[in-house]
């Protein structure tokens, strides 16, 4: 292999294929990227076996190749060198990258390229696109609410639904749910849809913000795997992954159909209010309570350890006196992913979900979004 290519290439490249490759892996390929140099360019692949990410990026090839090289090395060593035109020259044993017009070179070791895992074909599968900012929108309001506990793997993932209306994105631990949507025809994905882990969507979140062309979602016919591919100037990024298998669960069983109580007010005056009385809360817990009374609003928290606090705030509210608690950490991720400045909390009681929603139009009319929460026992609560 020998080429010619930009430093700002090649790390914009490896960059992005370092979010698919292992901090450390017992298999030493998995701690690589894989350079292929043919006549379309160089294209740099790293992958962990469940998610993969290759970029294509231009280089003027002399000698067609590929090698692979210690990821995390050989990125930490190309982002420092000076950027313009660099040339990578692979004589079988080692990849030496020479820089600065010959001022300067870096040797790299290379593993045996022949291992490196094959990267993943998506053939006869469904195909959908959406607009990369879409997309990045999609993932910040639902992604935060996947489940970090390995044993309900489902939860792990953002269940993605389509119909002949619209496109759904869904995330829940249990504890909080989430649920965006955007108006369209995507039938193809089916209503059953399929459960993209929440990390995977995290990467394709990156890229997508800084798409110029659609992104394309591919999902194979037998939904094992999907992959996500889209322009990034010059650039050419794919990534794909395992789905995770279902089935998942019914969550449109449990956002409430009848929560009477409804609370008004400004969503940056109530994340302030939280994330200040929160510092009094439970370490474990991270439990606030919200208490409404005679039409006034507070938000407060007590501990032995670290003391108490409560903030008033100004709130529209005209049902019976109610206290409730909820988790701060859970409530501020959801006010944080909430795009309009008015929201909405409805309850029924201290012990079921409470749905919060923006008040009026999104920014993006044709979107939508929805979010729950499920509230924590308070021993002495009223209502």
């Amino acid at each position: 292999m020998d080429l010619t290519i930009q430093q700002g290439d090649l790390a914009f490249a490896v960059g992005r294929a370092l979010g698919s490759v292992q901090q450390k892996s017992t298999q030493p390929l998995l701690n690589c990227v894989l350079l292929e140099a043919d006549a379309e360019g160089l294209r740099v692949t790293g992958t962990d076996l469940d998610v993969t990410t290759s970029v294509r990026v231009p280089a003027q090839v002399r000698t067609p190749g590929r090698t692979a090289v210690v990821a995390r090395h050989f990125h930490d060593v190309l982002r420092k060198m000076p950027k313009g035109g660099l040339t990578l020259k692979h004589d079988g044993k080692q990849l030496e990258a020479r820089y600065g017009d010959g001022k300067g070179w870096s040797k790299f070791p290379t593993p045996m390229a022949e291992d490196f895992p094959r990267v993943p074909e998506l053939k006869g599968e469904t195909r959908v696109q959406l607009e990369g900012d879409t997309i990045a929108r999609l993932v910040e309001r639902t992604a935060y609410a996947v489940s970090e506990e390995p044993a309900r793997p489902q939860l792990q993932g953002v269940l993605i639904q389509g119909d002949a209306k619209q496109i759904t994105f869904v995330a829940t631990d249990g504890h909080r749910l989430a649920r965006a949507a955007r108006k369209g025809a995507f039938a193809e994905v089916s209503k059953d849809g399929v459960i993209v882990p929440g990390r995977v969507l995290q990467l394709v979140s990156r890229f997508a913000q800084e798409a110029t062309s659609p992104v394309e979602i591919r999902i194979a016919d037998g939904k094992n795997h999907v992959g996500f591919s889209t322009r990034v100037g010059e650039y050419q990024v794919q990534v794909s992954a395992r789905l995770i298998e279902g089935p998942y669960p019914n969550y449109e069983q449990v956002i409430p159909k009848d929560n009477p109580r409804s609370l008004g007010l400004m969503r940056t005056d109530v994340v302030d209010a939280v994330d200040l009385v929160a510092s009094h809360a439970d370490s474990n817990t991270n439990q606030v309570r919200f208490s409404l009374r005679g039409g006034a609003f507070a938000v407060s928290s007590a501990t032995a350890d670290f003391g108490a606090g409560e903030q008033s705030v100004d709130a529209e509210y005209s049902g019976d006196d109610m206290e409730i608690g909820y988790n701060a950490r859970y409530l501020l991720q959801i006010l944080r992913s909430l795009p309009t400045e008015r929201i909405t909390v409805r309850f029924k009681t201290a012990l079921s979900a409470g749905v919060i929603e923006p008040v009026g139009a999104l920014p993006q009319a044709e979107e939508d979004l929805l979010c729950l929460i499920m509230p924590l026992r308070l021993p002495d609560a009223v209502g």
